[in-house]
């Protein structure tokens, strides 16, 4: 028979098929002891978020805590709570065995790329199941990108950029697309925006004259790109104050930032998604144009003459007539 469910949470998701074998050894071995012998003394809430953690291996691994929480039908503050119970410092350190077990030495992005193939035989001859799991998970994250905290913290986040002399805006690999987008959007709005672009390894040399008047957009998620790390604390130490967009408030970038935006990036993909913190981005855009006024709306249509005084965007030809 169903254990029901506590109030506030919900029924866990049934067991996924095609994951790797538990090893009957190692770090991962000892969480599962730890579990057993902890059992009879955790609370209802917790043995529902261990059976998860039992069954669910991959999912420790590669999805958030919230996200996990979810699937296993408890709060997120319950998985913290396993994990103190586990004897963890907490939730990030008791996670870490499970993303190990899974690499088995491989890299991450091939790990989940693996585990996205072992999939295939529950969905096979359809890709709906899949393309319906990448929308949802995208769904539920770009409610979490706009609402709660991450609300009140981009209207000081806008507030921060406006103060700024400088704005420099940094972002390496896949999050350069961010970071290009929103200093090219920007600059419809206002001209003191500095793409750190790193080109010719000039990482640093873009930074050197920042200082406290001056803030820096720093993006980055986990694996965290070095040369973006660098750049911020480069910065910070020079006294430029920080916004960061990133996945975690231990996040390498949210290391004495004086905001910090936090963005979900889980995916059943084998690739992080970026598309809740593209919708960040775009909302901090647009709080920049509201609160920027009748400047704001000069500044944009100045750029549009200055677009189509240099025929930047594609028209279509006009037709000669024909003469009768």
């Amino acid at each position: 028979m169903t254990k029901p469910t506590e109030p506030g949470e919900t029924a866990p998701r049934p067991p996924a098929d095609g994951m790797p074998d538990l090893p009957e050894s190692g770090p991962l071995a000892d969480i599962h002891a730890r579990i057993k012998e902890a059992h009879r003394s955790l609370s209802p809430q917790l043995r529902q978020a261990a059976r998860y953690v039992l069954a669910h291996p991959e999912d420790v691994a590669l999805t958030s805590m919230r996200r996990l929480a979810e699937h296993a039908g408890v709060k997120p503050s319950t998985m913290v709570r396993l994990a103190r119970a586990l004897e963890f410092d907490g939730y990030e350190s008791f996670r870490e065995p499970y993303r190990q077990w899974l690499r088995g030495g491989e890299g991450a992005f091939v790990a989940r790329a693996r585990t996205l193939q072992a999939r295939a035989p529950a969905t096979r001859g359809s890709c709906a199941p899949l393309l319906e799991e990448l929308a949802q998970a995208d769904t539920v994250a770009l409610h979490e990108a706009l609402g709660g905290p991450n609300a009140a913290a981009l209207e000081r986040a806008r507030d921060l950029i406006r103060s700024a002399g400088t704005l420099y805006v940094v972002g390496m690999r896949s999050c350069f697309a961010l970071a290009y987008f929103f200093r090219y959007a920007y600059s419809f709005v206002a001209g003191n925006a500095v793409l750190v672009d790193g080109h010719a390894g000039t990482v640093l040399d873009t930074l050197m004259r920042a200082d406290e008047h001056d803030v820096v957009l720093a993006i980055g998620f986990r694996p965290y790109t070095d040369d973006t790390v660098r750049a911020t604390r480069f910065a910070r130490d020079k006294g430029a104050r920080i916004v960061a967009v990133t996945d975690s408030l231990v996040s390498p970038l949210a290391e004495e930032a004086r905001e910090t935006l936090i963005v979900e990036t889980a995916s059943p993909s084998y690739f992080q998604s970026l598309v809740p913190a593209l919708t960040q981005i775009q909302a901090l855009l647009a709080l920049l144009v509201v609160d920027g006024g009748d400047a704001a709306l000069d500044s944009i249509t100045r750029t549009e003459h200055e677009l189509d005084a240099c025929a930047a965007y594609w028209q279509e030809p006009k037709r000669r007539r024909r003469h009768a």
